[in-house]
């Protein structure tokens, strides 16, 4: 069975996490999520990150590290959570998307796809160190 990966950016300043609201998708249309896309073939987990942060938010990465995967057997997506721990430039929507800088607790308060809900519970729970 194959599998569409994709990669997301966790993005955490000053007890803040960065969130975006969704583009119209197939699946997830107007719900909130972190950024980051599809990884293209024969692209690394971390060239994609890098490249998908950069189209979507003006991020240039210089350090993250890896924080879970999640796996939708339904519609047949693998998740790659990053934490981006260090970073250059501002971060902006370079494609006019909404997007917050919220608290971890305000996290519950937002709609995000539901197979995000066990990355959103760790997050709520600073189940990541």
């Amino acid at each position: 069975m194959k599998y569409q990966n994709i990669v997301i950016g966790i993005i955490i300043k000053k007890n803040k996490i960065y969130i975006t609201k969704a583009r119209k998708k197939k699946y997830v249309s107007d719900l909130w999520e972190f950024p980051g896309g599809k990884v293209e073939k024969n692209e690394s987990l971390a060239c994609s990150l890098k490249r998908e942060l950069l189209e979507e938010i003006g991020l240039k990465i210089l350090k993250f590290r890896f924080f879970r995967c999640v796996q939708h057997f339904y519609k047949k997506i693998k998740l790659y959570f990053f934490f981006i721990t260090k970073w250059k430039g501002r971060i902006y929507s370079r494609e006019g998307y909404l997007y917050q800088w919220i608290f971890f607790d305000n996290l519950k308060y937002f709609n995000f796809p539901t197979f995000n809900q066990n990355i959103i519970n760790a997050l709520e729970k600073r189940d990541f160190f």
